[in-house]
């Protein structure tokens, strides 16, 4: 063996060793890595078409975009974004005892997360259309009445997504309000904004974290692993810094004080996630279902009665910090006006085609929207009426998901909803099924390709998380079964380590005193 073979040798050996003996201080690295190089990439990728960005961003983001049938960066950041995506399951199962601290998990996300806060937004201009939003209300413009391209001939509206410069906001007031204060802040500066909505990002993704912890009880490092080490949350709420990160810490934050039995706040906070996007009112349908269980009777009404009229004022209190606080409700169709070739209401509507032949394309897209709809409508009515039959966060969490789903359009933050909700209270094959939703998520439409390449690797992706779902829906059953055997038989092999859901805890007797709730599982 030569010198040079046996060098290389020797640190293989030493860098093996670094990594057995310090594997938390490995994993921050290479999640480091990782996510630098989706940072670059995606910079060279460029910004959605016919846009023009306000700033290089420190020269790492490209003006002028990728060249024709170059499709190298695309490749190098979807490659980025899979490594991340494994190095957070290795970490899963490096944590799934509990036994380490609790600071590592925070020491390895804030490594992660270091090239998001630096780096410009990533996979989404949304940022650019929140600046512009708060730029129209500062020169007194409505945002729920006219687009961005109202502002005229200024720089902001040029770095807007040309497909939502014209729409008005579906945001509700209370993410309009932050609109204005984040472009009052940075003094009329966009670019300015943008920095303040990324200093939001950071701090709601530490808020989801602490609140997940809370939430999850004595299973907090497994609710960390899911929450803050979530490259989802890395790329859209601290990178692409959207208003899912506001929502879903105050969603977050509502599970929390309903668990402490603090119901009241709990309404309220609740009102003012759906004061953000009107998707997280689910959860305050959710909360007031499940603050009458163990009353009855008049009791019970008299409950559901205050819970409605307190949730009633806290929206109508929140629709008056901004002028025509009721707009946001006719522009609440905003987002549906795109289209997402792998939306269930899209696949839907492709269905629909051989029956209908003579049908468009804009009523077959119409027929699958409403069929798909009704179904989320219909989830949501059976989820809240039988509320007291599961924990609150998978009532809410299982609402989100179906709206997230079964909307017009489906975009990757949308996915974001149920996973925050879900995640803290996760157990076994729950916990498989986020993993597997925020990986399919990650690389849900790619950047950096065509469109029929992006939809083609969308789809290999939802056949592996398919394969993969059933492969550990066999093992599970298999564990099962290991399990019912003999009592001096014993399960060998990798299906030994499958972990049981838990048994279920013992209900409280009901009484006016101690009401029967079952909040966080």
């Amino acid at each position: 063996m030569t010198e040079l073979n046996q060098g290389a040798l020797r640190v293989l050996t030493f860098a093996r060793n670094g990594v057995r003996s310090h594997p938390a201080t490995a994993l921050a690295i290479a999640g480091f890595i990782a996510a630098s190089v989706v940072v670059v990439a995606g910079g060279r990728i460029g910004t959605v078409k016919a846009t023009i960005p306000l700033t290089t961003w420190l020269g790492l983001l490209s003006a002028q975009g990728r060249g024709s049938g170059d499709y190298l960066p695309g490749t190098l950041m979807l490659g980025a974004i899979i490594a991340l995506i494994g190095l957070w399951i290795i970490a899963i199962r490096l944590f799934r005892s509990g036994e380490r601290a609790e600071r590592r998990v925070w020491w390895i996300a804030g490594a992660w997360s270091i090239p998001f806060v630096v780096g410009p937004p990533m996979l989404s201009n949304d940022v650019w259309t929140y600046a512009a939003q708060g730029l129209m209300q500062r020169n007194g413009l409505d945002p729920y009445s006219v687009g961005p391209s109202a502002l005229g001939n200024v720089h902001v509206v040029a770095a807007v997504d040309p497909a939502w410069r014209s729409l008005p906001s579906p945001y509700g007031p209370l993410a309009t309000t932050v609109q204005h204060l984040a472009i009052a802040i940075s003094g009329g500066s966009p670019l300015g904004a943008a920095l303040v909505f990324r200093a939001l990002g950071v701090v709601c993704f530490i808020a989801i974290g602490l609140l997940a912890a809370d939430l999850a009880g004595r299973r907090r490092i497994q609710a960390l692993t899911l929450t803050i080490l979530n490259p989802l949350l890395l790329l859209h709420v601290v990178s692409g810094a959207h208003l899912e990160g506001i929502m879903c810490a105050l969603l977050l934050g509502a599970l929390v004080a309903a668990n402490q039995g603090r119901w009241l706040l709990a309404v309220v906070v609740a009102c003012a996630a759906g004061s953000v996007k009107a998707p997280a009112f689910i959860a305050v349908l959710a909360i007031i279902a499940m603050h009458g269980e163990g009353y009855r009777g008049w009791a019970a009404w008299r409950i559901m009665a205050r819970d409605i009229a307190l949730a009633a004022v806290s929206i109508l209190g929140m629709t008056v910090i901004v002028r025509n606080g009721w707009g946001w409700l006719q522009a609440l169709n905003t987002p549906t006006l795109g289209h997402t070739p792998l939306a269930p209401a899209s696949l839907v509507a492709d269905l629909f085609d051989p029956v209908v032949r003579a049908a468009s394309f804009d009523d077959l897209a119409a027929g699958g929207r409403i069929t798909t709809m009704l179904a989320a409508v219909c989830i949501v009515i059976y989820l809240t009426v039988t509320a007291r039959r599961r924990p609150l966060p998978r009532t809410v969490g299982y609402g989100l998901l179906a709206v997230g789903l079964l909307g017009p359009v489906v975009y990757p933050w949308y996915l974001l909803w149920a996973v925050v909700c879900l995640a803290p209270t996760a157990r076994a094959a729950h916990r498989d099924w986020i993993v597997l939703i925020s990986a399919f998520a990650c690389v849900l439409n790619p950047p950096g390709f065509t469109s029929t390449i992006s939809t083609e690797l969308s789809i290999a992706a939802l056949v592996l998380v398919g394969v993969i779902l059933a492969l550990q829906h066999r093992a599970r059953s298999r564990a099962g079964t290991a399990a019912e055997a003999p009592s001096g038989t014993a399960a060998v092999g990798p299906d030994a380590a499958v972990e049981p859901d838990p048994p279920p805890a013992p209900r409280v007797a009901p009484t006016p005193e101690t009401p029967r709730v079952s909040v966080g599982g």
